[in-house]
């Protein structure tokens, strides 16, 4: 419990931040010096004023509601008056500690300064520790993934295109001459055309941390560092909107844990989603930053917030940072454009909001416009400088900025004639659909091109991350559970209240997470792929759900639901106590529950609320991953063709089009497409005869490895090489092609030879054989088989070929086959007897 000289110093803080409140906190001393508990109902505060009466501990929860810690020490605040220098009473608005409410006219008194945005200054020493431990629980569920990972020395990443970044990682970084290679970032070939900033980015860091070597290393490791800058990024973001430590926290774990996002930034998933991710996580960041600001400013004289939102230095370093994401989001990957559909969104309702609650959109949205120009200009700038990208890619970030200015300008003039607000929001989707028709017909070929990346997108098929989130295959409500855990269902609820309070107050930062947050779900409703992002953006709605929980249960104390309310229209004080979406106090340190049982309960329902996502994780990671059998047989293949001396492409590897790239990697270096895998593979096994591909394989093809799959048809090469070995086992034919290297654990491994031929002349009878043993295993510990090859006596002579070396027995006589007759396609004659 607090000193009285230490309530009494809260209480002045707490009547610094809301004078307002004095009258009612001075009946509040009176009415508890009954001696009989009160409740919220019975008292004149408001919930947020309510919420940091609690969060403050200058009142506690009690058997029938809630007393005052030490009523003496309060009125004695009361007494003394607000903390000097906490408030401006001619603007009425409040400099509340850690979160940056400001006087309009000081400089220094930000609604959010750079140092909030990057967590200085407000973190006890529980709270930091929260936050480490949730970080590091980040990047526990993203090394779920390790043992798969790292196998006898190698980083063997998981998936197929991870090894499509790690081809050109190492090829750039090969060619760069330190990290001062500047002119390499405009020569960076066949890399900079879809996700330029992705492997600039990897090569860059790679050379950073000692060249070609370090790459395996930084393959590893940067998605899990990429994985926790954004954690902190989701951090922020929670803090920014709630003033919640709490939820801030349970954020970054919903965030952190949900499997979707685990799946593609785990330890060696060096892809685009880890860039596209962080780079979409600032972009958010700052959006909300910027809206924050002014909304937490506007508490009495809007015009003059605005002005002092748009003169503060601190919200133009916020704007670069915006200018920085613009550029990065529009060069991280190949649907780039797709990320800043929801800015349009959030530019255009912003204004309205602007215009609905009287504030200047020219002056209110100036760092905006400044950080949308200029990050438009240097995406544009990279695209023609640099060679990075598709034109559409570069142009669309300029595009919006620019309707970005048209809406404002219309804003403006939409205010100064009183027009309704909700016309104007029909005059911007007109202009934005004016805007795309002109472009369509100014440059028919980015539409063209825009269309192919529509379908590749959206209509490719034969990839599990192309169905829905909604899937009917999960009853449709359970696919959000797989891949993004409980907190998906939370966040729904929170986000639909979220979305009724951005309609009926001014809450622009709001209004960005609420666009972003159904955005996303929309796509992830079409392809399920895109639900990394939206578990980055229904974070802090999960977040602040499962608070609530916590607190409807009484095992936490009430919860800041979505914001303060500003502007000409916000609920009374009356009101708002029913109000779902009413700030309950900020909350800016931890402080765990005194009774022991109460912090079992806390721990137990956190725990439930997130044992789906820790039974999923692993599952889902799984299914990404390469096991040893399959990196064995990568390794088995290596050795061979170093034996043999083959080289690319006599050592290509064909395989599943899922695993190929990993195959070819490790063997040939070659990992930067697999399109022939995907064209040839299936109608391989499928067809009749192994042998009659190869023809079709010479000098392409040197290594097959077939992997077990379900309902194979019988009398087909899958059974022939996978459930036959190519050597004749279990009913099936053998081959004369096909030299089996290893068989381990539903994985078998074949080299494709030319095959030694016997030929036997004037042999007795219509069909000639000739047998062989064949030994599967090293050292002697394999399984023996009988090889078996025959041929149809033509002419007087049977050529048989064969795929393995040894002593065949023909007839009554025995020949010897060596591995160099095998590979070279050598002829051993046997003569008539």
């Amino acid at each position: 419990m607090p000193s009285p000289e230490e309530t009494t110093a809260t209480t002045r803080s707490f009547l610094a931040d809301h004078p307002e409140a004095t009258d009612a906190l001075a009946a509040l001393v009176d009415r508890d010096g009954d001696g009989e508990p009160w409740t919220f109902d019975e008292i004149g505060l408001d919930s947020g004023q309510f919420g940091e009466l609690v969060a403050r501990d200058l009142a506690e929860s009690v058997a029938d509601g809630y007393r005052l810690v030490n009523p003496d020490a309060i009125r004695a605040g009361l007494e003394a008056g607000p903390a000097d220098g906490a408030a401006d009473s001619e603007s009425g608005v409040t400099a509340e500690p850690g979160r940056g409410g400001s006087t309009p006219d000081d400089d220094d008194a930000s609604g959010l300064g750079i140092a909030q945005l990057l967590g200085g200054g407000d973190a006890d020493a529980l709270s930091l520790a929260g936050l480490i431990g949730t970080l590091l629980a980040v990047a526990g569920a993203r090394l779920v993934a390790a043992p798969a990972v790292f196998q006898r020395g190698f980083v063997v990443s998981p998936a197929n295109d991870t090894y499509f970044f790690r081809y050109w990682q190492e090829r750039l970084a090969a060619r760069a001459d330190g990290i001062l290679d500047l002119g390499l970032f405009a020569d960076m070939g066949g890399a900079a055309s879809t996700r330029p900033l992705a492997h600039a980015t990897n090569w860059w860091v790679t050379v950073l941390f000692g060249g070609v070597d370090a790459a395996p290393a930084v393959a590893a490791w940067l998605p899990v560092v990429a994985s926790v800058a954004l954690g902190y990024l989701v951090y922020r973001l929670a803090r920014l909107l709630t003033g919640d430590v709490r939820v801030a926290l349970a954020a970054v774990l919903f965030y952190g844990l949900a499997p979707a996002n685990v799946v593609y930034t785990s330890v060696g998933f060096l892809d685009h989603q880890a860039h596209q991710y962080l780079w979409l996580g600032l972009l958010v960041v700052t959006l909300t930053a910027l809206g924050t600001d002014i909304a937490r400013r506007t508490t009495k004289d809007a015009q003059t917030a605005a002005r002092a939102h748009a003169r503060d230095a601190r919200m133009w370093l916020v704007a670069l940072a915006l200018a920085v994401a613009v550029t990065a989001s529009a060069h991280t990957y190949g649907g780039s454009p797709l990320t800043f559909v929801p800015v349009a969104a959030v530019v255009g309702l912003r204004v309205a909001l602007d215009v609905r609650h009287d504030i200047s959109p020219a002056v209110a949205n100036a760092p905006l416009l400044g950080g949308l120009g200029l990050g438009a200009a240097g995406a544009l700038a990279a695209h023609l400088a640099l060679g990075w990208h598709e034109s559409i890619a570069a142009v669309t970030p300029v595009l919006v900025a620019g309707g970005a200015v048209v809406v404002v300008g219309l804003g403006e003039l939409w205010r100064r004639v009183s027009l309704p607000p909700l016309g104007l929001v029909a005059v911007d989707a007109v202009v934005a659909v004016g805007g795309f028709v002109a472009y369509a017909r100014l440059r028919p070929g980015d539409i063209e091109r825009l269309q192919t990346r529509a379908d590749d997108l959206f209509f490719r098929e034969g990839i599990s991350e192309t169905a829905s989130l909604f899937s009917p295959d999960f009853a449709v409500v359970f696919g959000p559970l797989l891949q993004l855990g409980l907190g998906f269902y939370f966040a729904v609820a929170v986000l639909a209240v979220a979305t009724w309070a951005v309609a009926r107050r001014y809450e622009p930062g709001w209004l960005v997470v609420v666009c972003f947050a159904w955005y996303y779900t929309l796509l992830a409703t079409i392809q399920v792929r895109f639900a990394g992002q939206l578990a980055i953006m229904i974070a802090p709605f999960a977040g602040i759900g499962l608070v609530y929980l916590l607190s409807a249960i009484d095992i936490a104390r009430p919860v800041a639901v979505v914001g303060r309310s500003a502007g000409s229209d916000s609920p009374s004080p009356r009101t708002r106590r029913e109000d779902t979406t009413a700030m309950e106090g900020e909350i800016t340190s931890l402080a765990l529950p005194d009774s022991t049982r109460v912090r079992g309960y806390l721990v137990a329902t956190i725990a439930v609320v997130l044992l789906f996502n820790l039974l999923l994780v692993p599952s889902l990671v799984g299914q990404t991953t390469h096991d040893r059998a399959q990196f064995d047989a990568a390794l088995t293949i290596d050795s061979h063709a170093d034996e043999v001396d083959r080289e690319y492409p006599q050592n290509f590897v064909l395989s599943q089009w899922g695993d190929n790239r990993m195959y070819n990697y490790f063997v040939n270096g070659e990992s930067q497409g697999y399109g022939y895998a995907r064209s040839n593979h299936d109608q391989f096994l499928a067809s009749p005869d192994p042998d009659d591909w190869y023809d079709q394989f010479r000098g392409r093809v040197g290594y097959v490895v077939v992997t077990e799959r379900e309902g194979a048809p019988a009398n087909t090469t899958y059974t022939a090489l996978h459930e036959g070995l190519g050597l004749g086992a279990n009913d099936t034919a053998a081959t004369g092609h096909y030299q089996l290297l290893a068989s381990d654990d539903g994985v078998r491994t074949f080299a494709v030879v030319p095959g030694a031929t016997i030929q036997v002349s004037d042999p007795s009878g219509e069909q000639v054989t000739a047998t062989t043993t064949v030994t599967v295993g090293a050292d002697g510990d394999g399984a023996t088989y009988e090889y078996a090859r025959g041929a149809p006596v033509t002419n007087g002579t049977a050529t048989i070929r064969v795929a393995h070396p040894g002593e065949y027995q023909v007839g009554n006589r025995t020949v010897t086959v060596t591995d160099s007759d095998v590979f070279a396609g050598n002829r051993t004659t046997i003569p008539p007897a």
